[in-house]
Parts: structure tokens; C-alpha cells; sequence
């Protein structure tokens, strides 16, 4: 089963750059920070923008192999054919119904989590 997300930054004139996730979005909050600590805001800037082109992100910086957790994480894209962009106008939407979101701050680098349902 898979737990959707929007994964975006919040850049400093106010517009975002985001994208759909679509696995492992209940827990993406230490994996984001991390991309965050390891690359830059400008790095996830980029990989948003790759991601929009393929519909949005499989599994976001995630262990490359499930059955060994000391992998490196990478980043696989949905490649489904249909390009999906999530902006400032649309971010507040129903985005597919995900249940998290995750804002980064382009200019602190603060990641805000926000959960839809209680569980």
C-alpha cells in the first residue's frame, strides 16, 4: 500500500515548486531533511522540476535496495506519461488526495509537514 504526499519548496517570492509523491509519504519528513543537509534547496528545486516532467516521484530518496537499509537513497520518478506540475495556485488543492505535505523554506531550509486525515 502506498502513502501519497506533496513534496515542494517554497521559494522566496512566494511561488512553489512541488510535485506528487507517491510512496512512503507518511515518512518522508528525516528524508527530506537529510536531502536538505546533504545537497541544498536548490538541489530539490531541480529534482522537483525533473520529477514534474514525469508525473511526479515513485519513492523519494529512499535505500536504492529495500532489503539492505545502509544503501544509498535515491530517487525514483513515476514515469506515467502525464506531466504533473504542483504550484502556489494549486497547492492548497486536493492534489490527488494526499494525506502529507511537505514544504521546504528556499531561503532557511525548514521543512513544514502538514497531515490531512487523523488517524
Amino acid at each position: 500500500m502506498s502513502t501519497h504526499s506533496a513534496l515542494g519548496v517554497k521559494l522566496s517570492d512566494g511561488t512553489i515548486v512541488g510535485c506528487y509523491v507517491h510512496y512512503d509519504g507518511s515518512t518522508m519528513l528525516n528524508r527530506v531533511n537529510d536531502f536538505i543537509e546533504k545537497y541544498t534547496a536548490t538541489a530539490l528545486v531541480t529534482l522537483i522540476i525533473k520529477a514534474q516532467k514525469y508525473g511526479g516521484i515513485r519513492s523519494f530518496h529512499s535505500p536504492s535496495d529495500y532489503m539492505d537499509y545502509n544503501s544509498k537513497p535515491e530517487t525514483d520518478f513515476l514515469d506515467d506519461g502525464e506531466p504533473y506540475a504542483i504550484n502556489e495556485a494549486n497547492w492548497n488543492n486536493d492534489l490527488y488526495g494526499v494525506p502529507y505535505s511537505y514544504l521546504v523554506d528556499y531561503s532557511t531550509g525548514e521543512v513544514e509537514c502538514w497531515k490531512k486525515y487523523d488517524d
